[in-house]
């Protein structure tokens, strides 16, 4: 799989029915509570299909109990789709299950993907360098379609990835999907608190370019 994330975190609210596709299918999103190991918490968006096994894993453990308050283990991967000109992210559960005794990684993504951009970096007020990226990942389901993953790098990645990567690299990136609350402002309309994703990448690896004939 070139597109591959693993959580474990508490679902904060019932599921609801977020979007219907053309052939009829409907999808649930609700809301999981990641920790890190700093006890910062991410709030991430997940996504069921109707009449999957991730489905029928949720549906069971509504019927044996409360959903809201559950600890689950989800495995998927990241999706992104453009609605009204902004990028919406979302994990697609493929298995859920009820675990409260995990104590694995809470939250580890792996993906391979195309840079649509050159990477610039910034420093924050605090003296931190980041390196901001935009990755292409090329879905397996034969769709022909790619998922668009914002992913940031930290200082000495970041340094090295703003001098060794160029549009059209393809690496392979492994890190976490987190959460970020800020305030958008929205001009005379006043100002809006809004939540995004991004990928923070801990490692990389440049993949090889395929040989021509």
């Amino acid at each position: 799989m070139n597109n591959f994330i693993s959580l474990y975190g508490e679902v904060l609210d019932y599921p609801q029915q977020a979007s219907v596709d053309k052939k009829g299918t409907e999808y649930y999103k609700f809301n999981l509570a990641v920790q890190r190991e700093s006890g910062i918490i991410d709030i991430l968006p997940i996504v069921v299909e109707e009449d999957t096994a991730a489905y029928n894993a949720l549906a069971d453990i509504d019927e044996k109990g409360e959903v809201v308050g559950a600890q689950l283990l989800i495995t998927g991967e990241i999706r992104t789709r453009n609605i009204k000109d902004k990028l919406d992210i979302s994990v697609r559960a493929f298995s859920i299950q009820e675990d409260d005794d995990y104590k694995g990684i809470t939250n580890q993504v792996v993906i391979t993907g195309f840079l649509c951009k050159e990477v610039p970096i910034r420093e924050t007020p605090r003296g931190l360098l980041i390196a901001d990226l935009l990755l292409a990942v090329h879905r397996e389901d034969g769709s022909q379609l790619s998922d668009y993953i914002p992913s940031i790098m930290w200082n000495g990645t970041a340094t090295r990835a703003t001098e060794k990567l160029h549009v059209g690299d393809c690496i392979e990136a492994v890190g976490r999907l987190q959460s970020r609350e800020y305030i958008k402002d929205l001009g005379d309309k006043g100002k809006e608190p809004r939540r995004c994703y991004e990928l923070s990448v801990n490692q990389y690896e440049l993949q090889k370019k395929k040989e021509t004939a």
